[in-house]
């Protein structure tokens, strides 16, 4: 009895198999025992991870080597986001069907129907304004209170030390912070210094809130002073009115003013200490 030797087959054949049959709708009825082409591998959809047999959702497979699925990925919430909207990116599997992992997805579509949808962009906090409290008294060592609605500049001894005003103020970051721009008032910041521009500016006090002013950018010029220091004592220079800075009289109780220098009748200078 002869024996046939088993021909080897080639990598990528195979032996045909029942349910092997070209469609009917095909051009002929090629042989049935003719060996299949080598079989293309298939281009795993993108995912985070290696596909493997223990999870389906990783034997999912692009059907084309030359498709491929586009990747998908939900905006990440910032600040108090407390609901994520549904993935709309184009490509992304039904619901109830397993799908890979999200990875990231550029394409702007995948962002403006979720806002569409009801989707609520998440804002940080707001930056909050700190509000400093300080003593400010002339280098004549004379201390600022209110007289006739009037800030004004007078030595306070015994009792009356009780009627000194205590000054608060905010950086201004609208102007060059090299300049070290503030804005004072007192009252807890609801009264503020102001100097409107002018030929001869003057000084008096505006009802403001301290906190909101430095939002005004530029409108926020006449509240705003640049200070200046040299051997301990401060200047303060009028935002709106170049080479005008804050001054006391040399005589007591009289109210703050401008000045465009150091006189006989002007002060300057001044003190300036966190309480």
């Amino acid at each position: 009895m002869r024996h046939h030797a088993r021909q080897p087959r080639s990598r990528g054949q195979r032996a045909w198999q029942a349910g092997d049959e070209p469609s009917s709708k095909g051009a002929g009825s090629p042989n049935p025992c003719a060996p299949f082409p080598p079989l293309a591998r298939a281009t795993p959809c993108p995912s985070r991870g290696r596909a493997g047999p223990s999870h389906p959702a990783r034997r999912q497979r692009c059907g084309n080597a030359a498709t491929s699925l586009p990747s998908c990925r939900p905006i990440q919430p910032t600040g108090r986001c407390t609901e994520m909207p549904p993935t709309s990116c184009p490509g992304a599997p039904a619901a109830g069907q397993p799908s890979p992992r999200a990875a990231p997805c550029p394409a702007p579509a995948c962002r403006g129907p979720m806002e569409a949808e009801g989707f609520t962009l998440c804002h940080a906090p707001t930056l909050q304004t700190k509000v400093f409290k300080y003593r400010i008294w002339d280098m004549d060592q004379k201390s600022l209170y209110l007289l006739n609605d009037q800030l004004v500049a007078g030595h306070l001894q015994g009792a009356n030390a009780a009627l000194e005003e205590k000054v608060f103020w905010v950086p201004n970051r609208s102007f060059a912070q090299a300049r070290l721009p503030v804005i004072l008032g007192i009252q807890n910041g609801t009264r503020c210094l102001a100097s409107r521009a002018a030929p001869q500016p003057t000084l008096r006090l505006e009802d403001a809130d301290i906190t909101a002013l430095p939002g005004a950018g530029e409108a926020s010029a006449p509240f705003t002073f640049f200070r200046s220091y040299k051997d301990g004592l401060w200047r303060f220079e009028s935002a709106a009115n170049p080479g005008w800075f804050l001054c006391t009289s040399a005589r007591a109780h009289e109210p703050l003013g401008l000045s465009r220098g150091p006189d006989a009748t002007h002060v300057l200078d001044f003190y300036f200490q966190l309480c």
